[in-house]
């Protein structure tokens, strides 16, 4: 190998080079595969099972199994369709490739960094920095065991689709050295001669033929299709095509070698007219390959027709027409005001603007990162990070064809005002950024070995230095399933205890578990997590009034007349046309005792687990919302990390740091057997009914307003003030359903101890 980027097209002469390029790129797929393994003993935990079936990693998972399974807004989705293709090829079911399949396309990943190392200048050395970016936490973290979710594509998609047009780049324009050098080489007229003047056939013989069936149709036509095929997948990708197609043009400009500007900007169209128009516009690479077939005099002709100044205006006003399609100024201000967190405005305006909730702060992939922990997600070591960025640069002044990775650099440094999902992008970049510039340094210093011995000496090096220190982030970064098996097996039993068309209400984090577990409707989900349907089932959870909190489900599902009652649009109507204060006013008037009962329409169910107090603050703070001060206060909720001991007959809780016990209000203890509860502020009253102020008052002085539950199963300790543990979906889990402040409202249905189901009177 030389130290220059390689030829992307196969022929017999390089046959062998060819194979040990397949041969290097197992080999970091075998790493690679072999590392994500190092998880697999952290699941074996039969907590983790429902039956055969392995839980799952993240929330999004379940949205594209239910929609394999037929079932949810997922249905036809490429994610989901994938999913059911490879399910029904294996011959199993989609939870259990979910389950595996992220472990297999993340090593692709690391593949196609491999390859872009290899294109940008060494193949050996691409080993390395393939895994470098497998291992990265950014990346790891979003893309083990059980994660199958976008985020599975949102890197390989931008890498893939831009590799040939980077190649391309490379071979036929210039080095941005010799761009500087361009710019001090006269002015005027003559420098335009000197840009545009030279002959087509002259730079042919030298440079060589851009057009070539190879590149227009193999590579760069079906790489634009590619490009199109992938704003089906995931939102960011109609901004990062057009970045492509932008760049492209803008490198045939600037890059160009004199005389050859007009031909590489109507190469650039065999990528541009296929990545913004579609496979219907891939004809015009077949157009570009016969033009590019120099030994016809006939296609020479129409090359230099093609080639013309305003055949190609034309061409590139198409282009431009095509760039500004559909509603693109408007989705890209509605996705950054979800990333920069902006709480969602309905109606009214200034004072009176009927403003929801702010979603933003309360989920942790969009929340904002500061510069270290944003390295610290490139590499666990900063100062490798920091050298990957740094090295980067480097790397865009030798390869042009770098320029392509620049909005996943981009992306990767804004995860400090767009949230920490975004932090995955920056990984190719560091791994790129130390890979490269080692080995061209190793290179200087050791002429006298061969390019392919230095690459392996530097991926040696890197994996010595940089990968094998950290091969135990993996198990310690497995954080098991996102559900556990008692909730899981609560929202399967929904299947037999709620009806088809019936509603659950539940807390949006488990909306998609509910779809694939229960294949029932829901309130909210991970796509309506904000707004009207936010707000609805958090006031429900939330408050401490089971009336107010049946009356709000039978209010809002009157507005569904025939249509899923739960959709984002019917959830918004409840608020249609309302300013802040008519919409406080309304659930001031829900909440009244005086307001008649609701009848609403069709069946609707509440589900509660024990999972859910984990969330319990941000649920009664979006559930608290107040319109008109905009304003919510959440309840206080402590997730005890230390041992704890307790003594349920002396009302005492001592946690291991500290040498004084807790006299709490109330201890709840959840066992495979049922929950233990003592309420020992209520036991007391009802034991001492004749009890004087000043000895109630001295009773109440020793003990603490403050209730723990502890889960036996799974070690979890809670503890929560009042508010919270008067709050429904406290109440629904470990109350008397014939309590007679609930019974009225709620009818028990189903119970497993760490779940209920309720449905709505």
């Amino acid at each position: 190998m030389t130290d220059k980027p390689v030829s992307v097209y196969f022929t017999a002469e390089n046959r062998t080079f060819w194979l040990h390029g397949l041969f290097w790129g197992l080999v970091t797929l075998g790493l690679a595969f072999a590392l994500r393994m190092l998880e697999w003993p952290c699941w074996q935990n039969p907590e983790y099972r429902l039956g055969s079936e392995w839980l799952l990693a993240t929330h999004d998972a379940y949205h594209w199994v239910a929609g394999a399974e037929g079932f949810g807004h997922a249905v036809g989705h490429p994610m989901a369709v994938m999913l059911r293709g490879m399910a029904d090829l294996l011959g199993t079911y989609p939870a259990a490739v979910a389950f595996w399949f992220p472990a297999l396309l993340s090593c692709f990943v690391a593949v196609i960094v491999y390859a872009w190392v290899w294109a940008l200048g060494s193949m050996e050395a691409g080993v390395a920095a393939g895994l470098l970016t497998s291992l990265a936490p950014g990346f790891l973290a979003r893309t083990l065991l059980g994660y199958y979710d976008t985020d599975l594509v949102t890197l390989f998609f931008p890498l893939l689709m831009t590799l040939a047009p980077a190649c391309w780049a490379m071979r036929y324009m210039l080095l941005p050295q010799l761009i500087l050098k361009k710019l001090i080489v006269g002015s005027g007229l003559a420098a335009a001669r000197r840009l545009w003047g030279s002959s087509l056939a002259e730079q042919d013989l030298r440079l060589g033929n851009p057009l070539r069936w190879q590149w227009v149709v193999l590579l760069l036509g079906v790489s634009g299709v590619i490009s199109w095929w992938t704003q089906e997948w995931h939102s960011v990708f109609p901004y990062l095509t057009r970045y492509n197609v932008c760049l492209l043009a803008f490198m045939s400009l600037v890059m160009a070698p004199r005389g050859r500007r007009n031909l590489l900007l109507l190469g650039s169209l065999a990528y541009a007219l296929p990545t913004l128009g579609g496979p219907l516009f891939f004809g015009f690479s077949a157009l570009l390959m016969t033009a590019g077939w120099t030994r016809a005099r006939q296609m020479y002709r129409l090359r230099q027709w093609l080639c013309r100044p305003w055949v190609l205006i034309l061409l590139w006003l198409g282009v431009g027409s095509l760039f500004l399609s559909g509603e693109l100024l408007q989705t890209i201000t509605h996705q950054l005001s979800l990333y920069m967190k902006k709480a969602e405005v309905s109606g009214g305006s200034g004072a009176l603007a009927l403003i929801y909730p702010p979603a933003g702060q309360a989920l942790t992939e969009v929340q904002d990162l500061g510069l270290l922990a944003v390295l610290a997600y490139f590499h666990p070591w900063h100062e490798a990070a920091a050298l990957g960025l740094l090295g980067f640069v480097w790397v865009i002044f030798r390869r042009p064809g770098a320029l392509f990775l620049l909005p996943l650099a981009a992306l990767g440094l804004l995860s400090t005002k767009m949230g920490g999902r975004m932090v995955m992008f920056g990984a190719p970049i560091v791994a790129v950024g130390l890979t490269l510039p080692l080995y061209w340094m190793l290179q200087r210093l050791l002429r006298k070995l061969r390019p392919n011995v230095t690459g392996i000496l530097t991926s040696a090096l890197l994996l010595a230095l940089l990968v094998a220190p950290f091969v135990n982030i993996i198990p310690a970064m497995s954080q098991g399933p996102m559900i556990n098996r008692r909730h899981a097996e609560m929202l399967s039993r929904a299947q037999t205890v709620v009806p088809k068309d019936a509603t659950l209400w539940l807390w949006w984090d488990w909306g998609y578990a509910a779809h694939h577990f229960a294949h029932r409707l829901t309130i909210a989900d991970g796509a309506r997590n904000a707004g009207a349907p936010l707000y609805l089932s958090a006031a429900v959870l939330g408050t401490d009034n089971p009336r107010f909190a049946r009356q709000l489900i039978r209010y809002t599902s009157q507005f569904a007349k025939g249509r899923d009652p739960f959709d984002e649009e019917v959830a918004s109507e409840v608020f249609a046309g309302l300013d802040a204060q008519q919409a406080q006013d309304l659930m001031d008037k829900l909440r009244s005792p005086e307001t008649a009962l609701v009848e609403g329409e069709g069946r609707q169910f509440v589900t509660v687990s024990f999972e859910m107090l984990r969330l319990g603050f941000w649920i009664s703070n979006f559930g608290n919302w107040d319109f008109v001060t905009r304003q919510g206060e959440g309840a206080a909720l402590s997730i005890l990390p230390q041992a704890v001991a307790y003594n349920l007959d002396k009302g005492e809780v001592l946690l291991d740091d500290s040498a004084t016990p807790i006299r709490p209000a109330s201890i709840s203890v959840f066992e495979e057997t049922g929950v233990t509860r003592r309420d020992y502020i209520q036991q007391w009253f009802d034991s001492h009914p004749r009890a004087t102020a000043a000895q109630r008052q001295e009773f109440l002085s020793g003990r603490r307003n403050v209730h723990f539950f502890f889960n036996r199963i799974t070690d979890e300790k809670l503890a929560m003030d009042a508010n919270l543990y008067n709050s429904l979906m406290v109440r629904l889990l470990v109350g008397n359903p014939q309590d007679p402040a609930i019974s009225p409202y709620f009818k028990l249905v189903y119970d497993n101890v760490f779940c209920r189901i309720y449905e709505v009177l």
